[in-house]
């Protein structure tokens, strides 16, 4: 297992990819644990290629920590939404896209589509992390491998939600962190815990600051 240690961030320029030019979310953004490769498709798309054996999850059961997720992550300002449509083919157990929230390697979160009984059923899974990760499964699935999935900040409070068409949405989760909350970042995440790696394409991808 992979063990947390000091997360090294490296920034890169929001127009990482020359044409066409990234806009949907504030830059630059940076990176914990590098993706193979991640590419701008247009305004408001990204693709990223996670690695084989990445993982962000520490075990309830003994501790053990694994922080090996690629995720493209940036500063949010107040309250906020963040949203994607999440596609991918899975080919092993857990292979996910997800949306994630970090404050230190103690105190994060991340609502995935993920392979979660790696039969190729992709569902709605949910972990919030307070130095030990709490596992939320839910029977939200989509047979085109494809879910919007959102998360909002409101006050001291955070709420992911899913939607099936990105219009009508089921608020699944509020939770708070632990931390401290001006350090803040959200993002992209693609994993792949027990395969040989993934890619995750993420489309209409959109931030807004709210009231």
């Amino acid at each position: 297992m992979v063990r947390l240690a000091a997360a090294a961030f490296t920034a890169f320029a929001a127009a990482a990819s020359a044409d066409p030019v990234f806009t949907a979310l504030p830059g630059p953004l940076e990176t914990r644990n590098p993706p193979v490769v991640w590419t701008t498709t247009g305004p408001d798309s990204i693709t990223m290629t996670a690695g084989p054996k990445t993982n962000w999850f520490v075990s309830p059961w003994d501790s053990a920590a694994e922080d090996s997720a690629p995720t493209l992550l940036f500063r949010p300002k107040g309250n906020f939404t963040l949203q994607a449509k999440i596609s991918l083919q899975p080919k092993s157990r857990w292979d996910s896209g997800a949306l994630a929230l970090y404050i230190d390697k103690d105190n994060w979160a991340k609502i995935c589509f993920e392979n979660s009984l790696g039969d190729g059923r992709l569902s709605v899974v949910m972990v919030v992390n307070r130095g030990i990760s709490d596992d939320s499964y839910t029977a939200l699935s989509a047979p085109d491998n494809t879910m919007y999935l959102r998360v909002s900040r409101q006050g001291p409070a955070y709420v992911f939600f899913a939607s099936h068409d990105g219009k009508d949405w089921i608020m699944l989760r509020d939770f708070t962190l632990n931390g401290d909350a001006t350090l803040l970042r959200t993002g992209l995440l693609a994993q792949s815990p027990v395969g040989a790696g993934i890619t995750v394409t993420m489309t209409d991808i959109h931030y807004e600051t709210t009231p």
